[in-house]
């Protein structure tokens, strides 16, 4: 009896051992595969965070090479916006010439010689279609896309041009005096007329005597030997220099006018100017703050 208890006993004892032993085991794996788990899950979640980045990456790519063709596109169409025609240089008498006649103020005089290099100026005015792509606001008092941009000032304009310049790369500015009257005359190619492009004012320009008192469209009238527009005409035009007297005494080089001074020049005539005004030798000039709804500009680009 003894024997078969102590039998049982150790087969209890086997059992339990045996049962410990399995719970130790079914433990161990089960940290085993949780660990094993964890790591996987560490692995999964590390390469879903480098692909992850991979795309973000491929993403910024893409967007930099989509926004660098787009900023080459804009750069490419204001380009063609601005229709430019080539001025070569010669020298030219500036000033109160034979053909202005009786018309001569006293500040068209005496007329001066000067010498200019070649430039490139736009066919037309500055466009209110222009003013809006580059700075996003129409300031002119009648509305439309082909008609020049006006109710700007000289400062209006420099602040259009400094942003023209930094979106396209470009070197615009507006003409000096000295390269609008001689571009207005007809460069070159001039046949020495009273008024920009003919001696019939009403074909070459809108001023009091056609325009109904309103600004007209761009490039509707006949052009000048050069093939420029609205040189007499539409809208006056800032040029760059400070207004100062003429000065015969010696032939000038590419002149800039005078290094300071009170009032802007404006040149051209306009929409509502009579046609004793609409000459190529007309000079006008207000502060550089002055701003007008028949007072515009055009641009020079330097090669």
């Amino acid at each position: 009896e003894s024997v078969k208890q102590i039998a049982e006993q150790a087969r209890l004892d086997s059992l339990a051992a045996a049962e410990e032993s399995a719970k130790q085991v079914a433990e161990q794996a089960r940290l085993d595969s949780l660990a094993a788990a964890e790591e996987s899950a560490k692995q999964v979640a590390e390469q879903a965070r480098l692909d992850s980045l991979a795309t973000i990456e491929a993403a910024k790519k893409v967007a930099e090479e989509v926004a660098k063709q787009a900023a080459a596109e804009e750069k490419a169409s204001i380009a063609r916006e601005i229709e430019m025609v080539l001025v070569e240089g010669s020298l030219f008498t500036m000033g109160c010439t034979n053909e202005q006649g009786a018309d001569c103020n006293d500040d068209e005089r005496p007329p001066q010689n000067v010498r200019l290099s070649n430039f490139s100026v736009s066919k037309y005015p500055v466009t209110q279609k222009l003013w809006v792509k580059i700075m996003g606001n129409n300031p002119s008092r009648s509305s439309g896309p082909d008609l020049p941009v006006e109710s700007v000032s000289w400062n209006d304009a420099q602040a259009f041009i400094e942003k023209l310049n930094s979106m396209t790369g470009r070197k615009y500015r507006l003409p000096t005096e000295a390269e609008w009257e001689y571009a207005a005359r007809g460069g070159a190619k001039s046949q020495r007329y009273k008024h920009s492009g003919g001696n019939d004012l009403n074909r070459v320009a809108w001023f009091s005597g056609n325009s109904e008192q309103n600004i007209q469209l761009v490039g509707r009238k006949q052009p000048n030997e050069l093939g420029i527009h609205d040189m007499n005409g539409n809208v006056w035009e800032w040029v760059q220099d400070w207004k100062g007297n003429y000065d015969r005494s010696a032939l000038l080089n590419n002149p800039k006018g005078p290094a300071n001074g009170t009032l802007r020049v404006y040149r051209g005539c306009s929409w509502q100017s009579t046609a004793s005004i609409c000459r190529v030798s007309r000079r006008n000039g207000s502060s550089p703050e002055y701003r007008s709804p028949d007072l515009g500009f055009r641009l020079v680009l330097d090669r």
